[in-house]
């Protein structure tokens, strides 16, 4: 519907005005004015259906969701971007219209600006978005236009406490994913998402992918053999605000997976070399969300300089090079002394840190979400390093394109 802003309703008054003067007073110049000023309007009405029309002619709608088969309640990443030609004398913004039975609004943007939000799908069965909000406006009119053809991906929602791989019937009678395995194993399938470049091949999942005609990989909640632990590496200041919203969505995603299978799982968050949570075994939502509330990038406080540490170093310095002489190799063998007896005496209090929590956690799987910004990553290091010591599987969630870290066993993008 057309509204008029303040400067429409200013000239229609002074029409009308006019209008009452002319046939009170007999004032021929007063009903030409009104009249002036009604065809005015009526012009200023044409001119901005035409260009609204221009718009939404020209409009096209990238949108990327992640994932799109997942469990009821779980939390997906939306990126959207909306483009359109802009008239001249015309502000124009778009929002994206979430599913009906999703948790959540798109922020209202400017044509042509990518933006990130999520929304947490409330009920099973199969939904899609709905669409999208142009508004658009000029000095004396402006409009909400509901575009719903730009309503893909469509999204899958399974039921909770209904597992997905294998084909099923869900508890309202449509076809669902149920794993018959989950019974047998701490392993479950928080949901899936489509192949990216640097995914594990074995995560296919081969049915899925048949069906919708691209690659899919299954995202897990956790390895059989205990409860995963959730390591965040909080960046720092300088980072971009949209990367690390979609750093903490992907780390919700994960706990709320991790928790509706039977295991739970362990959070660590570090900024630097400074541990600033830990909580071993979390069964609750609400613990870690608690933890994690309010938690923005920060500038580390402390800096690791050495990595994986005196141990490693002494390590290489023992090794005989080729071509070394009796000097360099005496000076090898003091070197190694020195920094073994470093080593045993004075470890890093960072490095004591995590080997307490990995104890504590009890886990064989740590999955590590960073956004690898530029700077020290030598606390990194030493956490790949203190979890390979004990076999655990180091598996690195990271923007792609951001690279990967020496240990790491397998590299998932975010």
């Amino acid at each position: 519907m057309l509204r008029p802003t303040r400067a429409a309703g200013g000239v229609a008054a002074l029409a009308l005005l006019l209008a009452a003067a002319a046939h009170l007073l007999l004032m021929p110049a007063a009903a030409l004015a009104a009249g002036s000023l009604g065809l005015f309007l009526l012009w200023r009405g044409w001119r901005f259906g035409n260009d609204l029309a221009v718009a939404v002619t020209s409009l096209t709608v990238t949108r990327d969701v992640d994932p799109t088969i997942l469990r009821q309640g779980a939390v997906a990443s939306v990126r959207v971007q909306a483009d359109c030609a802009v008239p001249p004398g015309m502000a124009i913004h778009v929002r994206d219209i979430p599913p009906a039975v999703a948790a959540g609004d798109g922020p209202l943007c400017e044509p042509g600006k990518a933006v990130t939000y999520a929304v947490r799908l409330m009920a099973p069965g199969e939904t899609a978005f709905g669409g999208i909000v142009l508004s658009a406006g000029d000095a004396f009119f402006s409009r909400d236009l509901f575009c719903r053809r730009f309503d893909a991906p469509r999204l899958r929602v399974f039921p909770v406490g209904t597992p997905e791989a294998g084909r099923g019937i869900g508890t309202h009678g449509e076809s669902t994913e149920v794993d018959r395995k989950t019974t047998l194993a701490a392993q479950g399938v928080r949901g899936f998402r489509a192949y990216q470049k640097g995914d594990d091949p074995r995560l296919v999942d081969w049915k899925v992918t048949a069906r919708r005609g691209t690659l899919y990989i299954r995202e897990m909640t956790g390895l059989s053999g205990g409860a995963p632990l959730i390591a965040v590496d909080i960046p720092t200041l300088t980072g971009d605000p949209e990367d690390f919203a979609r750093l903490s969505t992907a780390v919700y995603g994960a706990i709320e997976g991790a928790i509706a299978s039977r295991d739970g799982c362990s959070l660590l968050v570090a900024a630097g070399g400074e541990i600033v949570r830990f909580l071993p075994r979390i069964l609750a939502g609400h613990e870690a969300f608690a933890a994690l509330g309010g938690l923005s990038p920060l500038e580390p406080r402390a800096h690791l300089y050495r990595a994986p540490g005196p141990a490693v170093l002494a390590g290489r310095a023992r090794m005989s090079g080729q071509g070394a002489g009796p000097e360099e190799r005496v000076f090898r063998e003091r070197l190694g002394g020195v920094l073994s007896a470093f080593a045993a005496t004075s470890p890093a209090p960072f490095t004591v840190a995590i080997r307490a929590a990995l104890d504590r956690a009890e886990a064989t799987d740590i999955r590590i979400y960073s956004l690898l910004s530029e700077g020290d990553k030598s606390h990194l290091l030493q956490l790949i390093h203190e979890a390979k010591v004990r076999g655990m599987r180091v598996t690195l969630r990271a923007p792609a394109g951001a690279g990967t870290l020496p240990g790491v066993d397998a590299v998932e993008v975010l």
